[in-house]
């Protein structure tokens, strides 16, 4: 089956299927041939908040009481679910419209070559029974059960807060506490873990593709023999890595504010965190390394023989002034082909052995992953004397 007809191509999706997405379509929080999320989003979102909100008010634990961190007050609570479940649900429109073209893209370009289309078209099979997998999503919900089944036995601390009020008499966990940890928490676990499980599905992919006989170009403008594209699919997943920074974020934001822990403690665990993001989300495109080698190894033998040939026949045109019988001497043609000779092996001399770069791909996660830890300047210095010193600065 031709690639450009393919229905396994064109369906394509890492998002779409499964118990949970077929659950939204039946509630109408999503159309089935859309990219819909803001529905889903809001949806999920006040879900998982807004009785936390209306339960702690209730009880009087939203601005003040009785306890240490009142719920308004508790960072990391409302970035999970007002922040990272609608950046969850949008990353599924955001990487799933952009690995769809780079998969299309990798036959629509020669890439792959018809050979291997069967097998190409094999694996994009069982991509979509991964996502579709029963199995999969169950076992991801029997974790969240379990995992809400266990802290709902956990509670270590000796003050109070909006979720366990503590009394001489013992430890009671409030109404907003039980659908904390029975609702919001088991929402918010469950699409964290399952894209997980998408990562992991697309992760596996590129291997398998690595594993085709590609049809790597050398002298390709993109200086990764044409897969580059895969970079650039990867900033993507920027969003999913701006949640996790917003997580660990605003819990280090809590510990400084409540807790009495200094920001210039973490400046390690920061640094360490968003080398270990790049290892994760950079990673899996070096699979591709050994290809990227060959094909520069290959193309600077190629080119150079190519190149000797045309320049020792140049030299005896234009230095030597000899031509051969029906040759003409001069030719600006010449000058054209040796210039462009050259620039062709000197971007087969710049070709990567990784398919990203810097500016595209590199510079852009560690944005993703460092910007949400930006907020936590002002547990030292003020708002008002950061303006202060940026007005100063401007004027």
């Amino acid at each position: 089956m031709s690639d450009h007809t393919s229905p396994d191509l064109h369906d394509f999706s890492l998002v779409k299927g499964g118990p949970f997405y077929g659950t939204m379509v039946r509630l109408r929080l999503v159309r089935p041939n859309s990219h819909s999320f803001f529905r889903r989003a809001i949806f999920l979102a006040l879900l998982a908040w807004l009785p936390l909100l209306l339960l702690s008010a209730l009880q009087g634990l939203a601005l003040g009481g009785p306890l240490q961190i009142p719920f308004l007050f508790d960072f990391p609570v409302s970035v999970r679910f007002l922040l990272a479940i609608p950046l969850l649900i949008i990353a599924e429109g955001v990487v799933d419209s952009r690995v769809g073209l780079v998969v299309r893209y990798l036959t629509q370009s020669g890439l792959v070559r018809e050979k291997d289309y069967p097998g190409y078209h094999s694996g994009v099979r069982q991509v979509s029974r991964m996502c579709n997998s029963r199995v999969a999503e169950g076992l991801i919900a029997g974790l969240v059960i379990l995992s809400a089944v266990f802290w709902r036995l956990e509670f270590s601390g000796v003050s109070s807060t909006w979720h366990f009020l503590v009394s001489p008499l013992g430890t009671v966990r409030t109404p907003a506490g039980w659908w904390y940890v029975f609702v919001s928490i088991p929402i918010f676990r469950f699409l964290l873990y399952r894209w997980l499980w998408r990562y992991l599905i697309w992760c596996w992919f590129l291997w398998r593709i690595s594993r085709l006989d590609l049809q790597l170009v050398p002298t390709h403008p993109d200086l990764a023999a044409g897969l580059g594209c895969l970079g650039l699919a990867q900033t993507k997943f920027g969003i999913i890595i701006f949640v996790l920074s917003s997580l660990l974020s605003s819990h280090m934001g809590e510990e400084i504010l409540f807790g009495g822990a200094f920001l210039t403690g973490y400046r390690t665990t920061i640094l360490v965190y968003i080398f270990l993001i790049l290892v994760i989300f950079l990673g899996p495109l070096l699979v591709f390394t050994p290809k990227l080698f060959e094909a520069k190894r290959r193309g600077l033998l190629d080119y150079g023989a190519r190149a000797n040939e045309y320049i020792r026949s140049f030299h005896r045109r234009w230095i030597k002034k000899e031509a051969r019988e029906g040759e003409a001497l001069l030719g600006s043609e010449d000058i054209q082909s040796l210039a462009g000779l050259r620039d062709s092996f000197e971007i087969i001399r710049r070709l990567k052995t990784f398919p990203f770069d810097l500016m595209t791909t590199v510079i852009p996660l560690v944005a993703c992953a460092a910007i949400p830890f930006a907020p936590l300047i002002l547990t030292v210095i003020p708002l008002e004397e950061i303006i202060k010193r940026i007005l100063k600065i401007w004027f």
